[in-house]
């Protein structure tokens, strides 16, 4: 009778053990899967970020002002806001996956040699050609909460891409909406953005000129104290207008071509750094924001 007690015992732990084997597998799984697709989100949020960048410099609603262009051809942006914008010129090593329009107007899904036909719920294939008065449809893309691609077929159902391709990678996203940026030949202030699925370029010019410059810091930085004030020369270049965002500093701008610049600490501002911002626009309105960080003893 013990040993089969003993036996039953050695089972019910073998059991045990191995369950909870797999409890850990599984709850491994359903991290990595958590981690992958927060991930993906982090990748679709900057192609949102550069969509409405994009959108904001084709619109004249900011300007780049400079740029620089790295060796694999990505180029970095500074912008007229006072941030940068860095833009992938090229596509990432491997294959993306891609939704197509086949020869016979049929939507695709290929990826890897693989070419998947896009159906609706009942089996029909996608037409992106009108057909019989009706017009053809747009699928769209999205990833489900395991990670695979997923499209729609208007109203429809959302349905998973069959195959073995359809597990949404991360390093499989293009972090760019265009095919290919280039600079203008024949004029480097001005750079053309071809977006995806277009047969044509955007152009956006160097907003050239508009600047406002400050002498070179000293060691320890720009400071002001209580009892003491900061007077420097701001060299300003195509400045119609400057507006100086509000501050606890006192911050004055002169006329003068000289020691035009003057800054107090008068209302007792608390010790530590100060940033202060110079709105700067030239006549037809483009709009520059230049930065002095300042530290209050």
């Amino acid at each position: 009778m013990k040993k089969h007690i003993l036996l039953f015992l050695s089972i019910f732990s073998l059991v045990a053990f191995s369950g909870c084997d797999d409890r850990d597998e599984i709850r491994d799984d359903i991290n990595a899967l958590s981690a992958r697709l927060d991930a993906l989100q982090v990748e679709f949020d900057k192609l949102n970020s550069n969509i409405n960048t994009f959108y904001n410099l084709s619109n004249g609603k900011t300007y780049f002002t400079s740029y620089t262009q790295s060796e694999n051809g990505d180029y970095t942006l500074k912008l007229s806001d006072g941030t940068s914008w860095t833009v992938y010129g090229g596509m990432p090593e491997g294959e993306l996956p891609v939704v197509t329009i086949s020869e016979e107007g049929k939507w695709v899904f290929s990826y890897n040699g693989e070419v998947i036909e896009l159906k609706d719920e009942a089996g029909n294939p996608a037409t992106a050609n009108p057909v019989d008065g009706k017009s053809g449809s747009t699928p769209k893309m999205s990833v489900d909460e395991e990670g695979y691609w997923c499209y729609q077929i208007g109203d429809g159902a959302v349905q998973r891409v069959p195959g073995p391709y359809n597990v949404a990678e991360v390093d499989k996203i293009n972090p760019s909406i265009f095919e290919e940026v280039k600079v203008k030949e024949g004029n480097n202030n001005v750079l053309q953005f071809k977006p995806y699925g277009s047969d044509s370029y955007v152009e956006v010019a160097l907003l050239g000129g508009l600047d406002m410059t400050f002498p070179d810091e000293p060691d320890g930085g720009y400071k002001v104290s209580a009892s003491s004030s900061l007077t420097l020369t701001a060299t300003l270049r195509e400045v119609a207008t400057v507006v100086i965002s509000p501050t606890p500093l006192d911050v004055k701008l002169t006329d003068a071509e000289s020691n035009n610049l003057t800054i107090s600490n008068p209302s007792g501002a608390t010790e530590g750094e100060y940033t202060i911002y110079f709105e700067i626009y030239n006549k037809v309105g483009y709009r520059l924001v230049k930065s002095l960080t300042v530290t209050v003893e």
